[in-house]
């Protein structure tokens, strides 16, 4: 009988066994038979190991349980070498499956079944991540009954101290300030600790919010696209689930323990001893299309080198300008682009793709050649938006990281803020793409920082400032360049500032890229006459780069943008695997010989910490040092405490949350505090505080605990209607206690109007005093709510509306826009209540059931949404100006105006059908708004 109907007799109600394979457990190096299942339930997945009492198995008695592992974020893959017959064909490799309770090494057939078996669990970790992303938290409950039956497991039973694994074997050095997973400096090779371990760990959490803006384009070398990428091997699998070639160990040793970690780390500071260097040629690319499809022939910018790269890096800004672009994932240009590179890629070369990702109007694509490809493992993508709280896509950046042999490489293409006075805005956005930046597919997530060799391209939108423009126009005539560069906004700050740190960028030898009179080489003519700039620019970061040439394309016009191309020569580290061995063996000898004579020991130089005054989206920071005060190697980490989703409250971040000290070393642990959108509402209420108590586990040792207290000043940000309308006084003046009391559910039927003056605000005065500023002072201004506010007028309009002082809101018109949007969506109970959400959609294609939902809500979250609606109307009668249109603005304000509530937002259903859902409810709100924007609200 096939083993799978066996399994699935075992099976409850709704379980279904997706996939089942014959395999061996590996067990002090001998073969024990098992047989290994997939079950999934409710897009849940988990992979069941059975033992066999005898073989063939005839019935489903024949089996026993032994093993469960969930497919979640925690799971990690590891693959070591394949095994071969005496014909040197590789029958078998071994798998290694590791949770944070089990360690099982299995070693699996080369055969079609362990190729769909592998694709299997690749699928259910996407499945795994989209549904975490889109707010969905798997329980496992499900499992309960069965890891009963396989017996508890002990969470630390593997965590027994290797004294010597600690040892520092090269001698102490002075203080260090150490990053994550032990590393000890930026400069030292990263391959150790972000590609070694051969891992996928997928993490939903911190994905943006709205996704809606973007999706990444899901073909690449990972065989989402067939025509395109790899096809779907058993090879190009091992590659998806992150199985390369790692650590040769002797059958039956630990997949992964502690031990091997620490020899991690003396690896990279031996590298040079086992690696090699081959260089690579990498073309990038980048153009400012301006919404144009690609008329012109592209070889005049992608094959100016008589040898083809083995790397093309390829971005485009502007890609679709189409209003749709802002609000919905498809994009026609975005197919035209794609065809269009593929078809003028060099013709002395095939190339496959490795990634390509986009975000509305930047794309990023990525192509190796062919003979390259085999080596190219962990590929990963993240996209950030800069617009206007992250809804708007307009502007950010889109990002693809992997592993060519063992250097790590990262390409970031981005679009920057625009006009020519906006010169902090864009050093701000440039410090929001590259510290959110997190390829998710690594835990804990990798970050740009955490590569070998990093490529920086894109419309940077920095501009020639303090020389006229006809100065400007003489000095490009006459190729004077250096004169140009006095003035050049990013020029100026490279090595000088936070900005593009430790970037670099070739000498620039051609004339600016923008902006031209479209279809000419014609600088602007029109009544703006924009100073030309070197808006798009190619920088790099890292060692064994060098640069061949740095050009721009004029001979193309169809933009008025001209594109840019830098071809580099790259080092690329391979190591040789004889040469490793030998060393890898030796620094395990010197492990073993003083394995017992160390234990772990260190000092914390405070275990409580005190926040004082935080205050809503405004971090503070305290540092923790620990000490190594002991002769070994120390590793530690925060570990959550029993019935806890996470090691700290979510207002609460640790980094780095684990990491390794040297003795005589010392870490410096950064607790920030930082309360956003998400923990508010539970803090004005009462319903939390901060108070935390975090862990922090000394693997082999004891654990040390640290008292986190602090106290939060209330913002009218995540405050209700119900209380903000009771409140005749900013809300820092209110006393505590009436705060929680009246921030209660219900609490305005309490109200005795005779006693609170005899009155209640129509709707919250904070609103009022947004609105009525936007309306005196905004309601013409170009791209209103589509540029998102400077943070520093953010938390002064925030002290403003929570004190009364000034008077007058602060900030730029752009910066009180989005503090409205980020008022309607921190409210507790958003302007249509939660309870209201299923109605209005429902009643979403119509303007009678639209009305005769909205006249039924509370009275005061009524008035607050006609007040809106009424503004808006206003606000759109200037769109020749703000260049606003109706279904943008139902689109952006049906987001915060009408929320899911939390239960709906975690609905389950495939990753597609989730995805579809989502977008549908996301356009039955938006329709919803519509109504009340095109038609009386009050009639």
């Amino acid at each position: 009988m096939d083993l799978r109907q066996l399994v699935q007799r075992k099976l409850a109600s709704g379980e279904r066994c997706t996939h089942s394979i014959e395999t061996a457990k590996i067990i002090d190096d001998k073969r024990h038979l098992r047989i290994v299942a997939i079950i999934e339930k409710n897009d849940e997945h988990a992979i069941l190991v059975y033992t066999a009492s005898r073989i063939p198995c005839l019935n489903s008695e024949d089996l026993k349980l032994e093993t469960v592992l969930s497919v979640d974020a925690t799971l990690r893959c590891h693959a070591e070498a394949p095994r071969s017959d005496q014909s040197g064909i590789a029958t078998s490799f071994l798998l290694g499956l590791k949770s944070p309770e089990i360690h099982i090494l299995l070693e699996m057939p080369q055969q079609k079944s362990t190729q769909n078996f592998l694709a299997e669990i690749k699928r259910a970790q996407d499945l795994h991540t989209q549904n975490a992303a889109f707010g969905t938290t798997p329980s496992f409950d499900w499992l309960t009954k069965y890891r009963n039956k396989a017996g508890s497991s002990n969470p630390f039973a593997e965590d027994v101290f290797d004294p010597m694994k600690y040892m520092n074997l090269e001698g102490p050095n002075n203080h260090v300030t150490l990053t994550e997973e032990g590393q000890s400096s930026r400069s030292q090779s990263t391959w150790f600790a972000s590609e070694f371990d051969n891992k996928l760990l997928l993490n939903g959490q911190g994905v943006a919010p709205y996704t809606n803006s973007y999706f990444g384009s899901r073909d690449s070398l990972d065989a989402m696209n067939k025509e395109f990428d790899f096809t779907d091997s058993l090879d190009s699998l091992q590659k998806q689930l992150g199985l390369g070639p790692g650590v040769e160990l002797p059958i039956g040793a630990k997949p992964i323990t502690s031990r091997e970690a620490f020899a991690r780390k003396i690896l990279a500071e031996r590298e040079n001893e086992f690696t090699n260097v081959q260089t690579v040629r990498v073309f990038c690319g980048t153009w400012n299309v301006n919404g144009q499809s690609p008329s012109e022939a592209l070889d005049r910018w992608l094959v100016v080198d008589e040898e083809p790269p083995d790397l093309y890096v390829i971005g485009f800004q502007e890609l679709d300008l189409s209003r749709e672009a802002f609000i919905f994932n498809d994009s026609i240009k975005e197919a035209e682009w794609q065809k269009s590179v593929k078809e003028y890629l060099h013709p002395k070369a095939k190339y496959k793709k490795v990634k390509s990702v986009r975000l509305v109007g930047i794309l990023l694509m990525v192509y190796i050649q062919e003979k390259l490809s085999k080596y190219v493992n962990f590929i990963d993508a993240d996209t950030v938006a800069t617009g206007i709280m992250g809804i708007m896509g307009n502007k950010g950046g889109v990002s693809v990281r992997f592993t060519l042999h063992s250097t790590s490489m990262c390409f970031i293409n981005s679009h920057l803020a625009a006009h020519q006075d906006e010169f902090e805005r864009r050093n701000q956005d440039y410090r929001d793409i590259s510290s959110k930046i997190k390829f998710k597919e690594f835990s804990p997530p990798l970050t740009m920082v955490d590569h070998d060799l990093v490529f920086w391209i894109g419309d940077l939108n920095y501009r020639i400032a303090g020389m006229p423009l006809d100065d400007v126009k003489m000095y490009i005539q006459k190729q004077m360049y250096k004169k140009l560069l006095l003035g050049d906004q990013l020029h100026g700050q490279l090595g000088q500032s936070d900005i593009f740190k430790d970037f670099k960028e070739g000498t620039i030898g051609f004339d600016p890229t923008y902006k031209f009179d479209t279809g000419t080489d014609v600088y602007d003519t029109s009544e703006k006459s924009r100073i030309p700039a070197w808006c798009d620019r190619i920088l790099w970061r890292g060692d064994e780069i060098q640069q061949l040439r740095y050009d721009s394309h004029p001979q193309l016009r169809i933009s008025d943008h001209k594109p840019v191309s830098s071809l580099f020569c790259v080092g690329i580290k391979v190591i040789d695997q004889k040469r490793y061995k030998k060393v890898y063996e030796d620094i395990m000898k010197q492990l073993d010989r003083i394995e017992n004579d160390y234990l772990p020991q260190i000092k914390l130089d405070k275990t409580e910490c005190l926040f004082k005054d935080v205050k809503f989206i405004e971090p503070q920071t305290e540092i923790i040092t620990v000490a190594n005060v002991g002769q070994a190697h120390v590793e530690f980490e925060f570990i959550k405490k029993l019935d806890d989703v996470g090691y700290c409250k979510p207002w609460l971040s640790a980094k780095p949350y684990k990491s390794v000290v040297e003795p005589g070393l010392s870490c410096d642990i950064h607790l920030e505090v930082y309360v956003d959108k998400a923990t508010v509402s539970s803090l004005n209420s009462g319903q939390d505080k901060l108070e935390d108590i975090l862990v922090l586990h000394l693997h082999g040792g004891k654990d040390f605990f640290i008292t986190i207290n602090g106290n939060f000043l209330p913002s009218c940000f995540g405050s209700s209607i119900e209380a903000l309308i009771q409140m005749h006084h900013p809300i820092r003046e209110v006393p505590e206690a009436q705060l929680v009391e009246i921030e209660q559910p219900g609490s305005l039927s309490q109200v005795d109007l005779s006693k609170s003056g005899g009155r209640l605000y129509m709707i919250p005065k904070e609103l009022w005093r947004l609105v009525e500023h936007i309306n005196v002072h905004g309601k013409a201004v170009e791209n209103l709510f589509q540029i998102p506010g400077l943070q520093t007028e953010l938390q002064q309009i925030r002290d403003c509306l929570d004190t009364g002082v000034p008077d007058v809101l602060p900030g730029s018109v752009h910066s009180i826009a989005e503090s409205l949007l980020l008022f309607l969506e921190c409210l507790a109970e958003p302007v249509i209540p939660f309870s209201y959400y299923s109605q209005c959609l429902a009643a979403s294609n119509n303007l009678l059931l639209s009305k005769q939902v909205l006249s039924i809500i509370p009275e005061f979250h009524k008035n607050t949404f006609q007040y809106i609606c009424e503004f808006l109307k206003e606000v759109l009668k200037y769109s020749d100006k703000n260049g606003l249109d109706f279904k943008f603005i139902s689109a952006v304000f049906g987001a915060v105006l009408l929320r899911p509530p939390q239960s709906a937002s975690c609905g389950g259903g495939t990753s597609k059908s989730n995805r579809h859902r989502l977008q549908e409810e996301e356009a039955k709100r938006a329709a919803f708004i519509y109504h009340f924007l095109t038609n009386d609200v009050l009639a």
